[in-house]
């Protein structure tokens, strides 16, 4: 198999640099025009929900508790139909909150502006910021409830989508994930759905590649305060090595702060794996990479979200030859792909990534939820966007299909190379 023989010098003060920072601040607007900075409107046929809000009770815990609902007749849409994205803006997760953060707004605008929700209709989106924290976002979430939101867009961290999705099936606000990436997050209720596939049910194109390169052996380093990678790390990849006949000879595990990586990167480095699978949440993978490159592994290392968004930048070239599972590549030769990557790119000036991609299919399935109800409530908002779960999504990230409210894809592996990714053929 190839190895890479790596020669750097890297500071450890740029190994901890974050990778990226959304915007802390709570503001909502409503627009029909280009790239606003602080909400956005998206393009996609659904219907709006009410504005104002009457109080209701349900007691039957399958379709959520109290509800609030939009004033003046819920078959009846209001001018303006109001969401909430309670996300990960600052804090640990904030390298895939900041590009969901644009995803969403540029979704708004494209929704808007194809009057997706019908003449004299649009959406807005409130932006609040979790700080990545998951007893804060519970607390934004009881206090969502109560206003005349119709749905909660919610990412990126798991742990901190845990917090939130009970308080949310409790009210009956129906809300949809992106990222989010445990069972936990759909076992809340009827009224989550999750437009990210879980990692899990595609890392298997990694462990495929890497056996096709001659792996015999592996390493495991995950991050043990993240549920979705310590799930990939202690569930999912020792039976997809198995079955590959990859050894996992080495399983090590960290905390996203205050931890001696240094010594976890040499007992690793010392089993001299032919492959490193690190999984991290962020800038703590471009720590332990450091380590291990700095300790002489020349081996190969693979991965998962946590290296995109540019967050192996501070690596440079030794990082060329990393690869990690996606669900989205602007490459990639699916139509809604491209149509959704020259829009955004038209209006931001840049390419999208796998988080803008990921959120902006958040607004396409509220929106399509909308068009599939008469009833707009948020207990008819809920069944509609079930309803349109069977027909599933042409998202940014290619086709979805949805298995009991949770979205499946295909899944691509994708490289970095010089400062950019490129698909793994």
């Amino acid at each position: 198999m190839r190895l890479r023989t790596k020669s750097f010098a890297l500071l450890a003060a740029v190994a901890l640099t974050a990778a990226a920072c959304g915007s802390d601040s709570s503001t909502t607007t409503s627009s029909s025009t280009a790239a606003p900075t602080t909400s956005a409107s998206a393009a996609t046929s659904a219907p709006t929900s009410a504005e104002s809000s009457s109080t209701g009770a349900s007691t039957d815990a399958s379709s959520g508790g109290s509800e609030t609902s939009p004033a003046g007749g819920s078959d009846v849409l209001p001018a303006e139909v109001k969401a909430t994205f309670l996300g990960d803006l600052t804090g640990a997760a904030a390298f895939c909150g900041g590009s969901a953060r644009t995803g969403i707004e540029q979704a708004v605008n494209k929704v808007n502006e194809d009057k997706m929700l019908g003449d004299g209709v649009t959406l807005s989106v409130d932006f609040q910021d979790t700080g990545s924290d998951p007893k804060q976002a519970a607390t934004q979430m009881s206090q969502i409830a109560g206003t005349d939101t119709m749905a909660t867009l919610i990412g990126c961290a798991s742990a901190v989508g845990q917090g939130t999705v009970p308080v949310a099936q409790q009210a009956g606000v129906p809300v949809i994930a992106m990222q989010s990436g445990t069972q936990a997050i759909l076992d809340a209720g009827n009224y989550v759905f999750r437009t990210t596939a879980p990692q899990s049910t595609y890392h298997g194109v990694q462990v495929d590649y890497y056996a096709a390169q001659g792996a015999k052996t592996a390493a495991m380093v995950y991050q043990s305060d993240n549920p979705t990678l310590t799930e990939l790390a202690e569930k999912i990849y020792p039976d997809l090595l198995a079955a590959k006949g990859i050894e996992l000879i080495s399983t090590e595990a960290f905390q996203g702060e205050n931890f001696d990586f240094s010594a976890l990167a040499s007992k690793v480095v010392g089993e001299n794996p032919d492959v490193v699978f690190l999984m991290g949440q962020g800038t703590p993978n471009v720590t332990v990479a450091t380590q291990l490159l700095q300790q002489g592994f020349e081996g190969r290392v693979g991965g998962s979200a946590g290296f995109a968004n540019g967050v192996l930048e501070p690596l440079g070239a030794d990082a060329n030859g990393f690869t990690w599972p996606t669900d989205f590549n602007p490459a990639s030769p699916e139509p809604s792909t491209q149509a959704f990557v020259q829009y955004y790119t038209e209006k931001t000036g840049k390419a999208p990534d796998a988080f803008a991609a990921e959120s902006w299919d958040t607004v396409m399935l509220l929106v399509a939820g909308l068009n599939k109800t008469t009833d707009y409530t948020r207990a008819g908002l809920r069944d509609g966007i079930e309803a349109a779960t069977q027909d599933g999504l042409d998202g940014a990230v290619g086709p979805i299909t949805f298995e009991n409210r949770d979205a499946r894809i295909g899944g691509l592996l994708v490289e970095w190379e010089d400062g950019a990714t490129k698909i793994v053929e």
